[in-house]
Parts: C-alpha cells; structure tokens; sequence
C-alpha cells in the first residue's frame, strides 16, 4: 500500500489517505465508463459503415445532434425528479441492457432489415440498424460521462480536485486503452456483437461502484452527492439553458468546451475519408477499417495516459487553468496549419492519411486529458444548476451541435478532398483564434471568482 501510495504521491502530489479512497473509487467507475465508451466508440464508424456506407455519416451526425437534444430534454427533467445517485443508477442501468440487445441485433442484422422500397428506406438509406447504432452510441456518449464528472464537480474543492482529477483521467485512459484494444485484437475473432454486448457488460458495474462511493466514500454528509436528503430545487428543464445565455461565464465554458468539436469533425472526417479507401469494406468486410479506427483510439489513449500521468496536475499546479485553456487551442492551429502545408507540398493520400491520424491523436489525446480535466474544475465557482443542467446542455447539445455544423462543412464539401482540406484549414484556424481569445477571457474570470469567494449562478 507504501508503494502505492508512494506511487500516487509522485504522479499526483500529496493526496491525503481519504481522498485516495476516494478517488480510488472514482477512478474505478471511469475506468469501466470511458472503457465500455471507447469499445463502442472505434465501432461506430466501422459498423455505420457496413450497415449504411461511410458517404452517410455527416447527415447520421446531424440525425444525432436531434436525438441527443430530445434526450438531454429528458435527462434534465430527470435532474428534478431524482436524487444525483439514482439518476446514476437509473441511466446506467438502462444504457448496459441496451448495448447487450443492441449487441444481440448487430449480431443478427436482418431482423431489422427494411425493404428497399419502404418511405423509411428513401430517408434513411442502407440498414436503419446502422443509424439506430450510431444514435444510441452518441447518447451514451453525451450523458454518461457528463453525468459521471457532474457528480465528482459537485463533491470536490478546487485543490482537491486539480490533485484527484489526474488520477481520475489517467484510469479513465487506462479503460479507453482496454476498450479500444479489445476491437483491435478480437474483433476478426468475436465481431461487432459480442464486443457491443462487452461494453453492456461493463456499463452494467457502473451502479455498482457508484453505489459503494455513495455508502463507503469518506465524504462529508453535506457532500455525499448531495444524494439521500437533498430535494432538488424545481427551476425547469430549461434552466441550464436559460444560465449559458444569460451568464458570460458559462457562455465561455460552451465557447471552450464545444469549439473543439467543429475543428476535430472536420479533420477526422478527413481521415477517415482516406482510409475508407485505403482499407475498403469490399475486401474484408469493414474489418480492415475497423482495425485502423481502432488502432487510432488506442494510441490517442496511450498518448492521453502517458500525459495524465506526467502532465495533467503538474501543469494545473504549476502554470494555473489559464495556461491549460489557452495552451491546447495553439496546439491545435499550429497542427492544422502543418497539414495544410505537407498538403501544399504535394504529400500522397498515403501520407496525408497517417499526417491526419497523428494530428486526431494529438487532438483527441490532449483533449482528454488537458483541455477536459481543466474545464471541469471551471466549474467549480458555479451553482447546481449549471453544474448539472448547463454543463448537460453544453456537453450534449452543444457538443453535439458543433460536431454538426463539423458534419455540414463535410457533408457539403467531402466530395472533394482538396476542397474540404483547404476550406476545411481556414475555418478551423479563424476557429482557433476566437477559441483563445475566450479561453483568455474564462481563465480571468475564474481567478476572479477564486479571489472574491463567489459563484455564478
């Protein structure tokens, strides 16, 4: 235990003995969430593509943003019906049982096959599995981990949690790595069924865990998920809407937290373009694609735990959120530019298409382990109502609307490569300089609230 704790001192700081039971359990929990994710995730793609074609996937990303918007609709009303803990249980539950049948009928696809001269058929092409997949796997995308991180915002301090949160993520990319590596070695072996029922498999422990944080965690009671005795304030299912536009702060924390998404859209679908026609379902059936989407997630998660483990709470502790905000946003225009120029310089398909599997890397990976942990903590100086319905609206809706207006840049330029590229680097570098001005802006503003003790509410 010495050791371990030695261990934990070193990548993190001092972390007194209850919070690392704490955290123990936390990062048990991400474990097994991001992990199913990440399973579930690098398929998405691969299985749309077999059921539907990979020419569909902007217009399945706009399909998305409308039902994600009708779920966190719904997931908001369920804030003020039940206790932090329940919800927990209740969404987690539903989302393991789910994946286990929708395991069941990817494995069996003709028990939804359609005929091709049905209304539904004309507006939704290919397998109408193949969308209902995709969907479903981007709710579970939108509200599990928002849930998740909502629950620990709301349990922690400011200095706790720049010291806990590395560790949180660096087990969350612990899972991520087993998800994806799980695809990447079993699925020839097992197919897309039996790995979604897997993920069912893993969310189901999820109420498990949270349940034994609830009892076991040493918490305080005011604390303890502000779970068994708090009654929630009724203030509406739009009131987290009504707070991101009518507060400036928040407003930035849609602004960091979604801006990302436009720029990520439009460079993987870049990469997969490509790959689609280097690895094409023709030959293999989708397996070929598969691999390289899952090989791409293991390695943006390889690189998100080597820096969860040597970059994120040292960067916190030592140069402050401002730092971290600003710092990925220039990351990500010097990137883009860069492959903007190999293009000018008349790179191969070939090369442009592991240039953009090194650039989703980077993006992705430092998403996950300096942007998001840092934006977390921006929410510390907030009320519950932004710390669960705002933060839900912007991590489901607004992620999911960014993502889209990525899917309409691609969906009205990817019929041609060069296009899209080079309309595509614009946009995204005009996109980076307002990202950091915001970020800017957010970062004082939160220091500001530090300093004078206060929330936004």
């Amino acid at each position: 235990m010495s050791c371990f704790a030695n261990a934990v001192r070193f990548f993190w700081g001092d972390i007194g003995k209850d919070e690392l039971k704490r955290f123990g359990i936390l990062s048990a929990t991400y474990f097994f969430l991001i992990g199913a994710y990440w399973l579930i995730r690098v398929m998405k793609d691969p299985i749309f593509e077999l059921l539907v074609g990979f020419r569909y996937q902007p217009f399945a990303k706009m399909l998305s943003l409308v039902v994600v918007i009708c779920a966190v609709l719904f997931y908001n009303k369920l804030i003020d019906l039940l206790k932090r803990d329940t919800l927990f249980y209740c969404i987690a539950t539903f989302f393991g049982l789910s994946l286990l049948g929708l395991g069941y009928l990817v494995a069996h696809p003709q028990l939804l096959a359609m005929s091709p001269e049905s209304t539904l058929s004309s507006l939704l092409p290919g397998n109408i599995l193949g969308w209902i997949a995709y969907c479903f796997i981007e709710i579970y995308g939108s509200l599990m981990p928002a849930l998740f991180l909502s629950i620990v915002v709301s349990t922690m301090s400011t200095e706790s949690a720049k010291k806990g949160y590395g560790m949180i993520f660096t087990f969350a990319q612990l899972g991520a790595i087993f998800g994806t590596l799980l695809v990447m070695n079993y699925l020839q072996l097992l197919g897309f069924g039996a790995l979604l029922a897997v993920g069912g498999v893993c969310v189901s422990v999820l109420p498990f865990l949270m349940r034994w944080y609830v009892q076991n965690a040493p918490v305080t009671p005011a604390e303890k998920i502000e779970a068994s005795e708090h009654k929630p304030q009724k203030t509406g299912i739009l009131e987290g809407l009504k707070l991101l536009l009518s507060r400036p702060y928040v407003a930035g924390l849609f602004v960091v937290t979604t801006t990302y998404e436009v720029i990520g859209t439009i460079v993987e679908f870049q990469m997969k373009m490509t790959a689609t026609q280097i690895y094409p379902k023709s030959i293999d059936g989708g397996v070929g694609f598969g691999w390289f989407t899952a090989i791409n997630g293991t390695m943006v998660n390889v690189l998100a735990l080597a820096f969860a483990l040597l970059g994120t709470s040292f960067l916190m502790r030592k140069f402050g959120l401002k730092f971290c905000i600003i710092s990925f946003p220039t990351m990500i225009g010097i990137v883009v530019a860069s492959i903007f120029g190999f293009y000018m310089a008349g790179a191969s398909p070939y090369f442009l298409m592991w240039a953009l599997f090194v650039a989703v890397v980077m993006f992705k990976g430092l998403s996950y382990t300096l942007n998001n942990p840092s934006r977390e903590v921006l929410y510390i100086p907030t009320s519950k109502d932004v710390k669960f319905k705002s933060k839900s609206f912007i991590e489901a809706f607004g992620g999911r609307s960014t993502k889209a207006v990525g899917a309409t840049v691609t969906g009205s330029l990817g019929g041609d490569f060069a296009t899209l590229l080079v309309f595509g680097t614009f946009i995204s570098l005009g996109l980076v300089g307002f990202w950091i001005c915001i970020a800017a802006y957010v970062g004082n503003k939160f220091d500001q609230l530090q300093k004078e003790n206060k929330i936004v509410e």
